[in-house]
């Protein structure tokens, strides 16, 4: 790694506006905020608080999810389970 005339390394010198032009706008594929001054506040990883708010309205309205097992349902526990309800295999205390 290279060094400034201040000493400090090369990744150092990029400054805010360098690091947000590789990182795009998950709504609308436009360049992403620059990150906020220490303190403030930033739309990042967005470009704008509007793409921040159309996302946000997605979340609301259920258009993304994360996927989930019912709790109810044993047909998944039951292969990791052995009879009388041991588990196998894995890390087991025999001392």
């Amino acid at each position: 790694m290279t060094r400034n005339k201040s000493g400090q390394h090369g990744l150092d010198q990029q400054g805010p506006d360098k690091i947000a032009a590789g990182l795009a706008c998950p709504t609308c594929g436009e360049p992403a905020a620059p990150p906020a001054a220490l303190g403030g506040k930033s739309p990042r990883p967005f470009c704008s608080r509007r793409c921040a708010d159309i996302d946000l309205g997605r979340w609301f309205q259920e258009r993304y999810a994360i996927p989930a097992v019912d709790a109810a349902d044993d047909s998944i526990v039951e292969p990791l389970v052995g009879p009388g309800g041991r588990a196998t295999g894995g890390d087991t205390d025999q001392g």
